[in-house]
């Protein structure tokens, strides 16, 4: 929901000893949050090599008290997959539940899983490149942005064979399409990520509702009814390297859907290319009266009483928003960019994948006459089809 009135559950990850109020400053600014203390930085989170450190939720961001920091301390290194997946990995509560495309799995992945990371034995510092501890890559979520991190850092931005008529067609096709589009055909390929997530539903005895080899559909007290699944095929949309992104306090459709970080871009755009996406489609609290979400305090909070009026009131305190003591649930999807689990080449799309007549491609969604091999692609600024 948001770190504000959740510091000590969220700050196991948003990594700082002792985050555990708004009035927490790392660096001796008021408005801090630059971690120049070093007695406030967590880096053993990244540079534990023993495997053995480790933060329960509701510890404001300090180890467990089991973790022997002696040993952890004579034992840093240079990060593994696993130190990066500590957090990443684990967002929202569970191996693999926001991205889809990052779970555990990564530590040690089979070469069909990610052909990067599996076949290559990539470490995330290869493409996420880091200098003064800046990490390059861009959020789909938030604003956070500390370098670009690109297919082309490595490959040439025409990557497939010339001398092959039909691989040539497909350097064509990298105007218009991601190389993630083609090579990410599945996510979410051995570990279930959250598809849907109803927190009206909450409070009720958890229990399971529908259970298959590919999908759960369940209660949980503490979170409503979610659906997880695997093995899926993305969602696709236009992307220009930016994303429009809801901000607390901002109106909110309470009749329809509000998207909270949809991707900017469209079939006119010359720098937007078709990427794939995971939805998380939720329901989530809102303000009947003023129009906005609420960031409800969940943490010795709601997850005590699932008194939704006391959580959001203790949480819009918080975060410095009105709340009119009234509140709703409406519905939200957010877009979630697919940049891991690369196929190997010869599990990439292939033509009929998308041009036959059980395409995974929604063309006129996205903007197309029709399917473009039959009615023509988009126009670019040189007068050349995609």
């Amino acid at each position: 929901m948001s770190i504000k009135s959740n510091w000590c559950s969220c700050t196991k990850c948003h990594a700082g000893y002792g985050w555990k109020d708004e009035a927490f400053d790392a660096c001796g600014k008021k408005d801090g949050f630059c971690f120049d203390d070093p007695s406030r930085a967590d880096c053993l989170i990244c540079h534990d090599t023993t495997g053995t450190y480790d933060k329960k939720k509701n510890t404001c961001g300090y180890p467990n008290e089991s973790v022997d920091l002696d040993k952890v301390a004579r034992h840093v290194g240079k990060p593994v997959r696993a130190n990066c997946g500590t957090c990443h990995w684990y967002g929202g509560g569970g191996n693999n539940v926001k991205h889809g495309d990052m779970g555990d799995t990564l530590a040690d992945p089979d070469p069909d899983h990610d052909v990067h990371m599996g076949a290559l034995d990539f470490t995330c510092q290869e493409c996420h490149t880091t200098e003064s501890h800046r990490i390059a890559g861009r959020s789909t979520t938030s604003s956070v942005s500390e370098g670009k991190v690109s297919c082309t850092d490595c490959h040439e931005r025409t990557p497939h064979d010339s001398n092959s008529p039909v691989l040539d067609r497909l350097n064509a096709h990298c105007d218009a399409i991601a190389c993630q589009t083609c090579h990410i055909p599945k996510y979410a390929k051995q570990t279930k990520t959250t598809t849907r997530w109803d927190w009206s539903q909450s409070g009720q005895p958890s229990k399971t509702l529908k259970k298959t080899d590919q999908m759960v559909k369940k209660i949980s007290k503490k979170k409503g009814v979610l659906v997880e699944q695997k093995n899926l095929t993305p969602s696709y949309d236009w992307y220009n390297g930016t994303h429009r992104r809801y901000l607390k306090g901002d109106p909110v459709n309470l009749d329809g859907v509000t998207y909270l970080n949809p991707p900017m871009g469209d079939i006119d755009d010359p720098e937007a290319k078709i990427t794939p996406y995971k939805l998380m489609k939720s329901k989530v609290p809102a303000d009947k009266k003023l129009g906005h979400l609420i960031v409800p305090k969940l943490h010795n909070g709601y997850f005590t009483n699932y008194n939704w009026e006391e959580a959001a009131r203790k949480g819009m305190k918080a975060a410095g928003l009105d709340f009119s003591g009234e509140v709703t649930f409406v519905k939200t999807v957010m877009h979630w960019r697919l940049n891991h689990e690369v196929a190997p080449k010869q599990d990439a799309l292939s033509c009929l994948d998308c041009h036959g007549t059980e395409g995974v491609m929604d063309f006129k969604a996205l903007g197309y006459k029709g399917d473009p091999a039959a009615t023509g692609g988009r126009t670019t600024k040189e007068g050349s089809k995609q």
